[in-house]
C-alpha cells in the first residue's frame, strides 16, 4: 500500500479487471473482480473520488483538496471495462475516466502488447517463447539472436521476472518493424491460436459500450489510434494519432471540451507536449509513478499515476 499524504491527488490506472482465475486464461497479469470490488470501497471510504470535470476543476485552481483525493483511470479500451467495472461503479456511484484505443474498436485488431501478454499467459514456460522469438528472428531477419543487441536491453522491472521482460522489450519495441509484428502474430497463432478479428470482440469494447459509458456520465479519453509509442514516432505521425481519435470520437458523440489524453506505453517528448497544446487538450496522463502536488500540478500534460498494485 503507497503511503498517501492529505494534500496530494493520486491517480490510480487499471488494466485487466476480471475473474481472472476462474478464465481460460489464469495466469493472465490483472486484477481479480472481486479485489477490485474491495479497493473501490477501500477508496470511496478513504479518499474523495474525483470525476473527470472535477479533476480538471482543481487543474485550473491549482489548488489541492484537502480530503485526500483520487482520479480513477481505466487503459486499453477492454471488454472487462463494460462488462465488470462499468456496472459496479455505476452502482457505487463512482466516477472514473476510460481510454481505450481506436483501431481496437473500429477495426477489430488486436493490440500487439496485448498479443504477448495473452502469450505470456497461455505459455508459462519463457524459454518456448524466447525459442520461438529466436526461431522467428533467424527466418524473418536472418539474423541469429547475438545479432540483435540483446546484451545492451534493460531487464529491470517493477513486476516481471528477467526472461518475461527480455520477451516484452524484444516483442514491443526492440526488434525493428514491421518484422516484430510479423514474429508477434506467428507465436500469437502458435500459442493463442484465435484469429486477429475474433479474439478483439472478446477482448475489447465495441462502438456501442463506449457510447453507453459516456450516456451514464464516466468520461472517455484518448489512447491514441493505433497504440503506438509516441515518442518513437514523428511529429505528423503524432499528430495524426491525436486528431484520429478526436476525430472517431466526435463522431460517434462522446467528445466533449473536457478531454484528455492517456499516453500510449507512457511514451510522449516535446512535440506531443506541443500538439496537446494545440488541439487544447485538458491533461494528460503518464506511467511515471507519483501524485500530483503543488510542485508539479502545472505539468497537466505529464501528469504520474500509480498502477492499482501499488494499493493492494
Amino acid at each position: 500500500m503507497i503511503k498517501t499524504i492529505n494534500n496530494n491527488i493520486h491517480i490510480v490506472m487499471y488494466h485487466y479487471v476480471r475473474n481472472i482465475k476462474k478464465s481460460k486464461y489464469p495466469n493472465l497479469k490483472g486484477l481479480e473482480f472481486s479485489d477490485f470490488r474491495k479497493q473501490i470501497f477501500y477508496l470511496k471510504k478513504n479518499f474523495n473520488i474525483l470525476s473527470n470535470n472535477q479533476f480538471i476543476e482543481i487543474l485550473n485552481s491549482r489548488k489541492i483538496p484537502k480530503k485526500k483525493s483520487i482520479l480513477l483511470t481505466f487503459d486499453d479500451g477492454y471488454r472487462d471495462h463494460f462488462e465488470y467495472v462499468f456496472p459496479f461503479l455505476k452502482k457505487q456511484d463512482v466516477s472514473a475516466v476510460f481510454y481505450p484505443p481506436i483501431m481496437c474498436v473500429r477495426n477489430k485488431a488486436v493490440l500487439d502488447v496485448n498479443k504477448i501478454h495473452f502469450i505470456l499467459a497461455k505459455e508459462e514456460n519463457r524459454d518456448k517463447i524466447l525459442d520461438l522469438i529466436f526461431l522467428y528472428v533467424k527466418k524473418i531477419l536472418n539474423k541469429n539472436p547475438q545479432q540483435i543487441g540483446i546484451e545492451k536491453i534493460n531487464l529491470l522491472s517493477r513486476y516481471d521476472d528477467k526472461k518475461t521482460i527480455l520477451i516484452k522489450i524484444l516483442l514491443q519495441h526492440h526488434l525493428p518493424l514491421p518484422y516484430r509484428k510479423k514474429i508477434v502474430d506467428k507465436i500469437f497463432k502458435h500459442i493463442v491460436n484465435y484469429s486477429e478479428e475474433e479474439f478483439s470482440k472478446i477482448l475489447y469494447m465495441n462502438k456501442n459500450n463506449i457510447q453507453e459509458l459516456y450516456k451514464n456520465n464516466f468520461s472517455i479519453g484518448s489512447h491514441g489510434y493505433n497504440h503506438y509509442w509516441w515518442k518513437k514516432i514523428n511529429k505528423n505521425e503524432q499528430e495524426m494519432e491525436i486528431k484520429k481519435s478526436i476525430n472517431y470520437f466526435k463522431k460517434i458523440k462522446v467528445f466533449d471540451k473536457n478531454f484528455s489524453v492517456c499516453y500510449p506505453h507512457g511514451s510522449y517528448n516535446l512535440q506531443t507536449l506541443n500538439l496537446l497544446k494545440k488541439y487544447k487538450i485538458k491533461f494528460a496522463l503518464t506511467t511515471r509513478v507519483g501524485s500530483i502536488n503543488k510542485k508539479n500540478i502545472k505539468k497537466v500534460y505529464e501528469l504520474p499515476r500509480f498502477d492499482t498494485n501499488d494499493f493492494k
